[in-house]
Order: C-alpha cells, then sequence, then structure tokens
C-alpha cells in the first residue's frame, strides 16, 4: 500500500519540480556546514585573532560533527514526522543562531557552544532534503535531483573559500560571519514560501485517559517491532564514516597546510577548497547520474572513488618534500573534490533505494550518523597530530589509511553480494 503523504504529494510530483524546490534543497544543505567553510577558509584570521592552537581550531568542526553524529538517528526520525516547513525553521534558525553567536563570542568557551547549536541545526538537513525529493520528484529523476542538492554543500564550501578570505582581510572575520547569517534568514523566507508543509509520514498519537500496556499500540493492540535496517545500509554507513574521516580533514585543514606547509598567501590558501568545491559540485551531479542507471552498484563506485581520494592524499602528503612541488596541491584539490566529495551521493543514494518510502528519513539518518562521525573524527586527528609532530604528513598518511579501508570496504561489500 502506498504511504498516505506520498500519495498527497502525487499532485505536485506529477505538475514536476521546478527551479525553486530546487534552490531550497540546495540552501538547505548549504547553510548547514557554511559556517564551518567559512572558518575554515578564514583559519588563519580565526587562529590568530583568538590565540588558539591547530588542535584547538580543528575542535571547532570536530565538536559539531559529533553533536550532528549522535543526533542523526533520531533526528531521521523525527523528518519523516515533521511538516516540512517546521523543518526548515529549525535547520536555517539554527543556523543564523550558531553564527550570530559565533560573530559575537567573546572566548573560546562561547565559540564552542556555537559549533554545538550549528551541528544540531545541521543534521536533519540529509534526511529532510531526501524525504522532500521522495514526495515531489517523479523516480526516473531522483538520482540526478540527489545528486544536485548534495552539491549544495559544495557549493557553500566555494562561496566560502572564494568570498570569506577577502571579506574576512577586509571587514574581519566576525563581519563575514555576520553576512552569512544574513543571506541564511533571506533563504529561509524563500523556502517557506516554496515548500508546501508536507504532513510527516506518521502523527502523534493523542493521549487518552488511560495509557496502553507496555508493548501495544494505542487501541490495546500488540505494536509491531520495529523493522531493522538492511545491512546494506550500515555497509553504507561505514563506507561513510570512513571517507568522512579524510575529507573532513582535508576540508577543515587543507588552507592551512597551504598557507603554511607551502607558503600560500591566505587569499590563495582558502582558493584551494573552492577548486575542490568547484569539481565537487559538478562530480556530485555526474556520480548521481551514473548512480541512477539501471544495475548501477553503489560498492563498485565507491571503489574507485576511494581510490581517487587515495590519489589525492598522496599528493598531499608529496607536496612539501620538495619547495618545487607545492604545485602538487592543486591536483589533489581537484581528486578529492571528484572523489571523496562526492561519496554521499552514492551512499545517500544507495540508502533511499534500500528501504520503502516510509523510512527514508530513517535509513538516511544512519548513514548521517556514519559520515558525521567521520566529519566529527577527522579534524580532531588531524588538529592533534599536527600539534603533536607539528608536521601534516601523519595527518595525511591517516586519511590516506582511511581512504584505502574504504576500498577494502566496498570490494568486499561487493563481493558479499554478488554471493
Amino acid at each position: 500500500m502506498t504511504p498516505p503523504s506520498e500519495t498527497a504529494a502525487r499532485p505536485a510530483a506529477a505538475r514536476g519540480p521546478g527551479a525553486n524546490l530546487m534552490l531550497v534543497l540546495v540552501s538547505t544543505m548549504a547553510v548547514g556546514p557554511l559556517l564551518t567553510h567559512s572558518l575554515s577558509a578564514m583559519s588563519p584570521l580565526v587562529i590568530a585573532d583568538l590565540g588558539i592552537t591547530e588542535s584547538r581550531f580543528g575542535l571547532l568542526a570536530a565538536v559539531t560533527f559529533f553533536v550532528a553524529s549522535v543526533t542523526a538517528v533520531r533526528s531521521g526520525r523525527w523528518a519523516d514526522r515533521l511538516g516540512a516547513r517546521t523543518l526548515l525553521v529549525i535547520m536555517f534558525c539554527g543556523a543564523v543562531l550558531s553564527m550570530v553567536l559565533t560573530a559575537l563570542a567573546p572566548n573560546y568557551g562561547v565559540l564552542l557552544a556555537a559549533m554545538v547549536l550549528s551541528g544540531l541545526g545541521q543534521v536533519m538537513a540529509n534526511p529532510a532534503t531526501n524525504r522532500l525529493i521522495r514526495l515531489h520528484v517523479p523516480a526516473p529523476r531522483r538520482a540526478s535531483w540527489l545528486g544536485v542538492k548534495q552539491a549544495g554543500v559544495q557549493a557553500a564550501q566555494l562561496v566560502a573559500g572564494l568570498t570569506f578570505p577577502a571579506l574576512g582581510l577586509l571587514l574581519g572575520w566576525r563581519t563575514a560571519v555576520l553576512l552569512a547569517a544574513v543571506v541564511t534568514l533571506a533563504l529561509l523566507v524563500h523556502g517557506w514560501l516554496t515548500v508546501p508543509d508536507n504532513p510527516g509520514a506518521g502523527r502523534p498519537v493523542p493521549p487518552r485517559a488511560t495509557a496502553p500496556p507496555a508493548g501495544t499500540g494505542a487501541r490495546g493492540r500488540p505494536r509491531a517491532p520495529r523493522a531493522p535496517m538492511p545491512r546494506v545500509v550500515h555497509a553504507y554507513a561505514a563506507a561513510a564514516a570512513l571517507t568522512g574521516l579524510g575529507m573532513q580533514a582535508a576540508n577543515v585543514y587543507l588552507p592551512l597546510y597551504a598557507h603554511r606547509a607551502l607558503g600560500f598567501d591566505v587569499v590563495a590558501a582558502g582558493a584551494t577548497v573552492s577548486v575542490s568545491a568547484l569539481v565537487g559540485i559538478v562530480s556530485r551531479v555526474a556520480w548521481a547520474r551514473v548512480m541512477g542507471r539501471p544495475g548501477a552498484d553503489g560498492f563498485v563506485l565507491l571503489l574507485l572513488m576511494a581510490l581517487g581520494a587515495s590519489a589525492s592524499a598522496v599528493l598531499l602528503l608529496v607536496a612539501p618534500l620538495t619547495p618545487g612541488l607545492g604545485w602538487l596541491v592543486w591536483p589533489a584539490a581537484v581528486l578529492h573534490g571528484a572523489a571523496a566529495l562526492a561519496v554521499s551521493v552514492v551512499v545517500m543514494s544507495g540508502a533511499m533505494r534500500a528501504v520503502p518510502a516510509e523510512r527514508v528519513g530513517a535509513s538516511s539518518g544512519v548513514v548521517t550518523m556514519g559520515l558525521y562521525a567521520g566529519f566529527c573524527t577527522g579534524p580532531l586527528v588531524m588538529g592533534g597530530l599536527l600539534q603533536l609532530t607539528a608536521s601534516f604528513a601523519v595527518g595525511w598518511g591517516v586519511v590516506l589509511a582511511c581512504y584505502l579501508g574504504c576500498a577494502v570496504l566496498a570490494a568486499l561489500a561487493r563481493g558479499r553480494g554478488r554471493r
């Protein structure tokens, strides 16, 4: 039987989704990580202004992603229940409040609190946007739409890398963050006017005078146990965790690496993540189309992407060995964008395929938990190793090991699936 929520959405889907909905999806994915990307792009300015170490700077992103990781599964279930506009308000207002608190933070402790709020605001982005795609986009077009909306994260990274270093130098990094908050509010207004307030798949049952016995439904019937999540979803979550570690370590520390290890100025160092982001936008759309083809195997694609990401890590290891090799950071950034940054498209698309419509939020939450677990660990590991060794080399070695581990996992999962 077709879920009521999907039946209600059929007229909208039949008319075909438009550019306004796509803008809502892309901006929803972009506003959450925009704060992290902007601070990363301005990292030399932020570190100098606050007088903090590299590891404490990495802890900012780690806190955001840790909060997102531990709340991802529950948030995914909420995304299946709450209305679309309610979800938009939660996510966009969370992003705005975290940006304002960051800009006004008098000390490092308040800045950490702002990053906690940022994690709470952005964790619902994947489940909520996946559900909107399932409700409003016809099945043959869902994979391509998924790729475009996932590129919203890289759109935020691109904007941050191109604009925030210059804005930070001209206006100060705090003013630059406040400007981002104003733009986020404008995007919320557009989203509120664009998205119909589709009800969730399940509404809370009104309270009764007498509570039913434990383990029974609202009418006294035994409650059906929750079906276990398919193993393939957990495999995608594990792959997301491994690649997420390397992905976010590079996203957070690539500008600082280019500035300190390779001698780039602040603007050129920030441009390294812009190159990755620009390539990442194209690659996410391209990989999504490949994933959308009949018979496409997500684990084969993950294997190829993990090998490409491994090549990026090798180039970052080699670049500082000789003064004349600093240019290798640019092909490394391209490979990072083409491979590592596109992994979330494949794992999210695979998770959506593995479950019925009413569990898309829950399955996306499981994969999001893995992704954010990697995101949380990457900056912590990279920052800690940088402080201990005063070198980026060991950190990039760990990143390389994680990418290779993802390649092995994808090969094993593919072999198990064939059997």
